[in-house]
């Protein structure tokens, strides 16, 4: 069954994209709020924490407060980190 994607996780996907194109894949759920993963080449080398100060400089600047809010959780890791994260199909 396809789900529908959300605005916001559809302004997400495309912001997303501009700063990590691909081979970057970027992968949102919106169950209640938006959680996914992005796995990148780019993060190799980078501390975890670094990693997800990148990613909340991208959401303070592009996303309102209120959209703000309904971003849970969004992990990035290399490529070969990458294997388990919101695991499902191609």
């Amino acid at each position: 069954m396809a789900s529908v994607k959300s605005l916001l996780q559809r302004k997400l996907e495309k912001l997303l994209a501009q700063r990590f194109p691909p081979p970057a894949i970027i992968r949102l759920e919106d169950l209640d709020g938006i959680i996914g993963v992005i796995t990148s080449a780019q993060f190799a080398g980078v501390e975890p924490i670094d990693r997800q100060a990148l990613i909340g400089d991208i959401l303070a600047t592009h996303l309102t407060p209120q959209e703000r809010r309904r971003v849970q959780l969004i992990v990035a890791v290399t490529p070969d980190e990458g294997t388990g994260y919101l695991a499902g199909p191609e």
